[in-house]
């Protein structure tokens, strides 16, 4: 074989190594490099699952908007501030630690969008509660055992008690607020829901807003009888007329209340941390809203894509609603009607069936057709 037919060999085989696939390799080692466990990231990587596409988005920026989607605004400064540490700390770890997620087209990326990581929404507006959050720790570090953790979260309970339900590894964010309102300070608050936090350079306590005093209300003054004019009968005194009844008021229902974003959907326990050089993992725009369940709509239900205990239903429910089409009350005449035509239909198409060329032997050998033998009925 000549030095020629050895390059073409070769020349075709690099081509088909090439076209077999993106490139993870150089994606993998972008998104593994950084290293720093005391200065926050420049940029982080994010896929956007709407259009499959990598955005390499200003950290800080990616911070605001996040705690905008995440939290409430109208929550205590404190509250705010451990939400910020918290997305700041959970962002962080991801690039530190590169999952191997690859996009169609090659990209490496360290977070995605939606409730699988963080939602981040960058067409809808930052509010200003959340950014100054933000840029209050942003110097500020939580660490376990000197590194940067992953700091999960979850929506929790509504109206919950500060701590009532934390499991070391992951904050609460209604509870966050009752311990904001309960005058604790964002390290603090760290410190109730991420067991063993070392929380550093903490912005001083902010203050909370005082409760407003309720106004006394005014006492009824009392009335004074009227002197009677001495000399002469008193006449008869008018009937006072009862007071007239009171219009009841009516109460509006409460309105719901806002629901924060809720963190990282469908976690029971934390993830193991992936290894130092993980396999690439090519993702989809439809795999990667695939942890997010889909809104009801009235499609037709594919009863092979649903699971078991839903299945169940579906079935009990339509068999209840047959049911209920069965046993509805009908008035005496339309259930008289409809039996009559039940019995003509039945009986024409026996008669319809029924091949009615029998033939009926006679005394002398003869056969007649049986419809002239038997008077009255029709003739096949």
């Amino acid at each position: 074989m000549t030095r020629r037919t050895l390059a073409a060999w070769a020349l075709a085989a690099l081509c088909m190594l090439a076209a077999a696939g993106p490139g993870p390799v150089a994606g993998g080692a972008a998104c593994g490099s950084y290293s720093s466990q005391s200065i926050p990231p420049p940029t982080v990587r994010i896929y956007r699952a709407a259009s499959g596409a990598v955005e390499t988005v200003d950290f800080r920026a990616y911070l605001k908007n996040v705690l905008s989607r995440e939290w409430i605004s109208s929550w205590t400064t404190e509250s705010l501030r451990a939400g910020a540490l918290a997305v700041k700390h959970y962002a962080w770890y991801q690039v530190l630690h590169w999952r191997g997620y690859v996009s169609a087209s090659g990209e490496c990326f360290d977070l995605f969008d939606t409730a699988r990581d963080q939602v981040y929404d960058p067409s809808r507006p930052v509010y200003a509660p959340m950014a100054s959050a933000v840029d209050a720790t942003w110097s500020t570090r939580a660490l376990r055992n000197g590194s940067v953790f992953p700091t999960y979260y979850n929506a929790g309970a509504w109206n919950e008690p500060c701590g009532a339900n934390a499991n070391g590894w992951q904050m609460l964010q209604w509870g966050s607020q009752a311990c904001g309102l309960d005058g604790l300070s964002a390290a603090q608050i760290m410190s109730v829901y991420y067991s063993g936090v070392q929380v550093t350079n903490a912005p001083p306590a902010s203050t909370p807003a005082p409760t407003p005093t309720p106004a006394p209300r005014p006492s009824a003054t009392p009335t004074t009888p009227a002197t009677p004019v001495p000399g002469g009968s008193p006449g008869p005194t008018a009937p006072t007329p009862p007071p007239p009844a009171p219009t009841p008021k009516v109460t509006p229902l409460p309105a719901p209340p806002e629901q924060p974003g809720g963190g990282q959907v469908g976690l029971a326990a934390p993830p193991p941390p992936p290894p130092p050089d993980p396999a690439p993992v090519v993702v989809t725009a439809a795999a990667s809203t695939a942890a997010v369940a889909p809104p009801p709509t009235a499609a037709r239900v594919d009863i092979r894509q649903m699971r078991d205990r839903d299945v169940v239903r579906f079935e009990r429910a339509a068999d209840q609603a047959a049911a209920e089409a069965i046993w509805r009350p009908r008035s005496a005449s339309s259930s008289l009607i409809a039996f009559r035509l039940w019995i003509g239909a039945t009986v024409d198409r026996l008669l319809g069936d029924l091949q009615l060329a029998w033939a009926v032997p006679l005394a002398h050998g003869q056969e007649v057709a049986l419809g002239s033998a038997l008077p009255g009925l029709r003739r096949v």
